[in-house]
């Protein structure tokens, strides 16, 4: 049996255990991997992402009532609530996810069914691959399907966001429910977070994306993701009100910027110039990611990690080593950071006939060097989320 047959037999499985019947529905999303562009989304600017071939799995059937029913498989936990009072879950943080998407679903005026799902996720947790939009992209694919409506990927998108910024409470860009709600198998996309459209960007043939994860506890993620955004928020607000043009960093040029930048406060100027600079970079890669120019993929993103410790101080001593592990590694074009820093994974960019070795090599080496066993994901773009028919065993 193969591994997606198998993963639905167990779903199957575990849906009839827990609810007395089997699945009627089911709908997938991607994780996904930010290959250029860190904290560029929410400064307006660009970011090349890419979905994964991991992903969230929701397996339904619909109910009579207005009452939904999850259950995680991963956590071995479970959610209730009623479509009619749809409030946060104080004990399980996951949970907020599905009901965020609820609540926002039903403020946009979408005619939402109760059902049982049951929930599996092959996405790492907590490591910066979006394991959390997936979940909510998968969802609200769900109450899509139960409710007999149609959605737009990119309005599922902004409900996603609303869902975390507003229910859960997390002050997220974009970015992630984006990319897995309109990724693309094959190819990686360019972002424009202003005015949420994308282009696609295909990566050359002999090109693999490889994660591999730092497996450090994202601990600073959280609060520093704030702290950044407001320093950037100021440093936009200067600028602002010099230049009535500006809205967003995006909006600040170079050639204002250092006429300006010893007018900041220091740690808002760094914050500010790596900014540009990411967003810069952004298009830059895409071009060299489709033509193949692996001396401008390790420029690009040589500058990138250099950005994100010097100017963004998003690194952590285990990003280190694994980046130094990772450029040593046989095969290995180029390699920075992804996510929004302090631990989780990193990306490389891998010659395909390369990869078995390349993995072997920095799974020994980061071992050694941090003392942490890694895990080590070559990926390929994915479709993004959508109902689909799972494998018969």
């Amino acid at each position: 049996m193969n591994e997606p047959a198998r993963r639905a037999a167990e779903m199957s499985a575990a849906f009839s255990a827990r609810y007395g019947n089997a699945p009627q529905l089911w709908t997938r999303a991607p994780g996904r991997v930010d290959l250029m562009g860190s904290h560029t989304d929410y400064n307006h600017g660009f970011i090349l992402s890419m979905t994964i071939d991991r992903d969230t799995w929701v397996a339904a059937r619909p109910r009579q009532d207005r009452t939904v029913s999850a259950l995680s498989l991963d956590l071995g936990a479970e959610t209730n609530f009623s479509l009619d009072a749809i409030a946060p879950d104080p004990e399980q943080h996951w949970a907020n996810y599905v009901r965020g998407m609820a609540s926002v679903l039903c403020d946009a005026g979408y005619p939402l069914r109760g059902f049982d799902a049951l929930i599996h996720t092959t996405v790492p947790v907590s490591a910066g691959l979006s394991s959390s939009a997936a979940l909510e992209m998968a969802v609200g694919r769900m109450f899509e399907a139960v409710g007999g409506f149609t959605i737009d990927a990119v309005e599922l998108a902004v409900l996603g966001q609303r869902a975390e910024n507003h229910f859960v409470g997390v002050a997220c860009g974009i970015l992630d429910q984006y990319t897995s709600a309109v990724g693309k198998a094959g190819c990686a996309l360019l972002l424009d977070a202003r005015t949420i459209t994308s282009s696609d960007a295909p990566i050359a043939d002999g090109i693999t994306v490889v994660i591999c994860d730092t497996r450090t506890k994202r601990e600073l993620a959280g609060s520093e993701y704030g702290v950044r955004r407001a320093q950037c928020e100021q440093g936009a607000a200067y600028f602002a009100r010099r230049y009535p043009d500006v809205t967003h960093l995006r909006d600040v040029s170079f050639e204002r910027f250092e006429a300006h930048a010893a007018e900041l406060p220091d740690a808002v100027a760094r914050r500010c110039r790596y900014i540009l600079e990411e967003n810069a970079r952004v298009p830059a890669l895409a071009a060299a990611l489709t033509a193949g120019d692996h001396i401008a993929i390790h420029q690009l993103t040589a500058a990138s990690f250099a950005g994100a410790r010097d100017l963004y101080e998003i690194t952590i001593p285990e990003m280190e080593i694994m980046l130094k592990t990772m450029l040593a590694a046989p095969g290995c074009i180029a390699a920075r950071q992804a996510g929004a820093g302090f631990g989780g994974c990193m990306a490389a960019f891998v010659i395909k006939e390369r990869i078995e070795p390349f993995v072997d090599f920095v799974a020994n080496t980061y071992t050694s060097g941090a003392g942490i066993e890694p895990r080590i994901y070559p990926v390929q773009p994915s479709p993004g989320a959508s109902r689909f028919t799972p494998p018969a065993a």
